[in-house]
């Protein structure tokens, strides 16, 4: 009885043991660096005004397959502040390559998001190998290399027009971004002949002047090429300092008799003969490049009509149809907003009942509307 006891105890004294032991769990392999990772400097200062130009450039070496030297092995690369390592870029897949450079545009917009302009920060480079084995996973190989960047502002809240008119007097505009962050600036003044730049900040540089066309050419000092306007009148000035347009418009836009004020009613659609309703309010479509176009999505009954009014009521101004019954599917022309009386009550005509999408572009010079099914 005492040596069964005895053994009764050791066995749960050993399962005792067994319960309280770490579990083992599956452990990839892991390879030592083979790549060393190299940067072409150590310390950068990112420069808006060669932003398309190349910034540093990483190297390193080939990693090999530990399973087949048939394997093919692909690399990628992310990026992130030493002192803060869970905050990685995406991945930048380089293939095969063992090269990768980035410009002054694509190392700042990372950098912009771990540190203010113009404070350096520390960076980590890391390049990750991935080997191509048809039957086992191969934990990948990870080299890191660190240096130091300083980013620039690259969407300032606002900029600042430079304006001298031809009789030599000296004004200033201030353009806002309809969004922050998309780096479009807009304005809408009277205008005289006048050459003008812009500034981003109160100081002369740095400064966007002309490249020839509507085309801009950032400058950080020396000469600043001028912008010409020989346009009177109320005009719209749109900057987009991206670099897929980099690009100053001084457009004609249609100034409404309330800004955003346009609405459609009518039998022909599903609004009926209803004035300034919620229902019926268009809204701009168009990107922050096109605040000119807006658009109606509702259904719509053949035979019968529709316009599309600015004010309150009855009495105010409407855009009405070029001629009497004009089918929207067909004609597209989109005259002046105007009263009743200075042209009679002409309506839109649709020739098709359903659900449809009616766009207004409402640029002076290229009045349009276009007319199609809604998705």
């Amino acid at each position: 009885m005492k040596y069964l006891h005895y053994v009764l105890s050791t066995l749960c004294l050993m399962a005792f043991v067994s319960c309280n032991e770490d579990p083992e769990f599956f452990t990839l392999e892991s390879h030592p660096d083979e790549m060393h990772i190299k940067s072409s400097v150590e310390s950068v200062v990112l420069n808006k005004g060669i932003a398309n130009q190349e910034a540093i450039t990483f190297t390193w070496d080939a990693a090999s397959s530990p399973l087949s030297s048939a394997d093919e092995v692909t690399y990628k690369l992310c990026f992130y502040p030493t002192a803060m390592k869970d905050d990685k870029s995406d991945y930048i897949d380089v293939g095969t390559n063992r090269t990768l450079t980035l410009t002054h545009d694509q190392l700042n917009s990372m950098v912009a998001k771990w540190a203010l302009p113009g404070m350096p920060v520390n960076v980590t480079a890391q390049v990750l190998s991935n080997v191509h084995n048809e039957s086992k996973y191969v934990k990948p190989e990870v080299s890191t290399v660190e240096f130091t960047a300083t980013g620039y502002e690259k969407y300032p809240v606002s900029l600042f027009m430079t304006i001298t008119d031809d009789a030599g007097n000296v004004s200033s505009q201030r353009l806002e971004q309809r969004q922050l962050g998309t780096g479009i600036y807009e304005v809408s003044f009277n205008m005289v002949p006048c050459n003008f730049h812009f500034t981003t900040t109160a100081e002369p540089y740095p400064a966007y002047g002309s490249a020839g066309g509507d085309k801009l050419e950032y400058v950080i000092d020396g000469n600043i090429k001028e912008f010409r306007n020989d346009a009177v009148g109320m005009r719209t000035i749109i900057v987009d300092t991206n670099p897929e347009y980099n690009d100053c418009r001084v457009l004609n836009i249609v100034q409404l008799p309330t800004p955003g004020l346009i609405w459609i009613c009518g039998n022909g659609c599903s609004v009926g003969w209803n004035t300034n309703t919620s229902s019926g309010r268009m809204e701009m479509v168009g990107t922050v490049r096109e605040p000119y176009l807006y658009a109606w999505t509702g259904d719509f009954t053949a035979g019968g009509e529709f316009k599309i009014g600015l004010g309150n009521g009855w009495g105010d101004q409407f855009f009405y149809a070029p001629v009497a019954n004009a089918d929207p599917l067909t004609n597209h022309e989109l005259p002046m907003y105007r009263f009743q009386d200075d042209g009679g009550d002409l309506k839109w005509v649709p020739s098709v009942s359903g659900r449809y999408t009616l766009t207004l572009c409402l640029l002076a010079d290229d009045m349009w509307t276009k007319f199609e099914p809604a998705n």
